[in-house]
């Protein structure tokens, strides 16, 4: 068998990616009233950033000819293992002045300026927009307007190029540069495809799918992976890195903790793996060891303390641990964790106060009064944590508390919020109490909502959790006959934001075409991010994604491959 080496791969590699857009038209972009071909060719794979040629040429063949020559002596001269490669060709280009860029930059959100930047028409000094914001080329300090970074493109022209003039501001001030779009093809070594890109505003460099479904399905796999990953042999998580530097996270949230083994137990449901299974208990044995008290003099309660801050025993902390035993024992139809789940729920019950509220946050080990309300987010995830757990062991006790925090909830417009916690916990509760009242509450506290769910340019995962509560409590609603309450919400506006936001939010996935411009791929490749905190993959992050996801497949796809 012929082995097949990293030279004859990147020939390869290229003659099949010229084959798949050779029967495609391919124009020329005009500058200073010349035409011309301006192709980019981007080589990487998983341990290293990608290294990026361009040519410009009259000649198309030409500027692909010295392409594939200069591509070959990269990999020849400095070891580089052609996993992924990358072909851009530019579409359009923009004259524009440098302050004229300067001030573009400074008006758009950090990480979302979507241009290629030619700082010459000749594009000598050229970056895609996935090296500049790969590179962190423009930045914001302490919330200031964004601005180009010279340092970091110094140290990414002195790390990739050879004989690059030192970048300074003042070499273009009053002179003319270029933005620029492309269109966009990747081939994956490994998957045997070349995938075409998409090229539109908030899209620009994520692959086209022609089947949502099976993308998804795809989604959920790997994602869940990548957080089995994360979880150490001792069951704590790597928390997360800063994409661009592969800048680790060295700070630590226990109850992102909790929610994260909760989103890897639904990934387990569908897709059956027992190594994710043995994560997640490894995780739940890290929580109950290293963050887990007993209330002394009360032996049958207890709680989560953040030892890594300020040793807060936070509401939420409570109920995201008893979300991932609960979940746990009902993928595993165990009982294993029910008495450490109920001592916490106890816990959470503790804290609550006679109008049927919360308090936040107390501390450790006085268990003293730290903040009366932090977050609207601890309130609906320890509803939802009590509901679930009474789905395990039917305690009356945990439903009643629950209704009691809901008339408080209805009584003070809690709907205002929007919180996607606070939809899963009506959506469950109509499941045990199918009343009016609680149908009307999770309706509300989405359809206020959907306008700016649709529109919003962040991927913001919690908006798919919302809307798809809300589409479950639909479902219940027309199967119980109570068809006046749809007067609450639009529908078809619903789940037309559904299909949205499901599509829109692979954009904050690290599909190896995002992933390769980053500093260590393999770091953060599979992980979602949120790409106005510098490419941040954190694991609650992946988890908020995932648990839509899980959502979006069980209870939405079905519906659309019946149509």
């Amino acid at each position: 068998m012929k082995t097949i080496t990293p030279l004859s791969q990147i020939n390869q590699s290229f003659e099949k990616m010229i084959d798949h857009i050779k029967n495609r038209t391919i124009n020329q972009v005009v500058i200073k009233n010349h035409s011309t071909y301006i192709i980019f060719l981007s080589i990487g794979n998983p341990h290293i950033r990608a290294r990026v040629l361009k040519e410009v040429s009259p000649s198309l063949s030409r500027a692909l000819d010295n392409l594939k020559k200069r591509a070959t002596n990269l990999v020849r001269n400095n070891h580089v293992d052609p996993k992924w490669m990358k072909i851009d060709i530019v579409t359009e280009v923009k004259e524009v002045s440098f302050e004229s860029l300067e001030q573009l930059i400074a008006e758009t959100r950090r990480n979302y300026f979507r241009y290629g930047i030619a700082f010459d028409d000749e594009f000598r000094l050229a970056f895609l927009e996935q090296e500049i914001n790969g590179n962190a080329m423009l930045r914001s300090v302490n919330k200031s307007p964004v601005k180009l970074s010279v340092k970091n493109i110094n140290h990414y022209l002195k790390t990739h190029f050879n004989n690059q003039p030192v970048f300074m501001k003042k070499r273009f001030q009053n002179k003319s540069v270029y933005l620029f779009k492309t269109t966009s093809f990747f081939n994956d070594e490994e998957q045997q495809e070349i995938v075409e890109l998409l090229d539109g505003e908030y899209t620009n460099g994520i692959r086209k799918t022609d089947n949502l479904q099976d993308e998804v399905a795809d989604l959920i796999k790997k994602s869940t992976y990548f957080l089995t990953k994360q979880v150490q042999p001792s069951g704590k998580f790597n928390y997360g890195y800063f994409s661009a530097f592969a800048k680790q996270i060295d700070t630590y949230n226990i109850l992102r903790h909790s929610s994260s083994l909760y989103s890897m137990a639904e990934g387990y449901e569908i897709i059956k793996d027992d190594q994710i299974l043995e994560a997640v208990q490894r995780g739940i044995e890290y929580l109950i060891r290293e963050a887990i008290v007993y209330q002394e003099g009360f032996e049958d309660v207890a709680f989560v303390v953040d030892h890594a801050n300020e040793k807060e025993i936070k509401l939420g902390s409570n109920a995201t641990a008893i979300l991932a035993m609960a979940k746990y024992m009902e993928v595993t139809n165990s009982t294993e964790y029910l008495e450490v789940a109920q001592a916490l729920a106890r816990g959470i019950l503790r804290m609550k106060i006679p109008s049927g509220s919360f308090i936040h946050v107390l501390t450790y080990p006085t268990y003293e009064i730290k903040d009366m309300r932090r977050i609207i987010y601890y309130e609906g995830e320890a509803i939802f944590s009590l509901l679930r757990l009474y789905a395990i062991d039917k305690e009356e006790i945990w439903l009643n508390e629950v209704k009691h925090t809901f008339e408080y909830f209805i009584k003070n417009k809690y709907w205002k919020y929007h919180d996607h916690w606070l939809s899963y916990a009506a959506n469950e509760l109509t499941m045990h109490e199918p009343k009016d009242k609680y149908f009307i509450f999770g309706l509300k506290n989405c359809n206020e909502r959907l306008d700016f769910i649709y529109h919003r340019e962040t991927t913001y995962p919690t908006f798919l959790e919302l809307t798809m509560a809300a589409y479950k409590m639909i479902r219940t609603i027309k199967s119980l006959g109570k068809h006046n309450l749809l007067e609450y919400i639009d529908e078809a506006f619903l789940e037309k934001t559904i299909d949205h936001r499901a599509e829109y939010q692979r954009v904050g996935f690290f599909y190896p075409e995002m992933a390769m411009y980053m500093k260590q791929p393999s770091l953060i490749l599979d992980g979602f991010f949120i790409r106005h905190h510098s490419f941040r993959v954190r694991i609650d992050d992946v988890e908020h994604y995932l648990s839509g996801y899980c959502q979006y497949f069980h209870h939405r796809i079905p519906k659309l491959e019946e149509k």
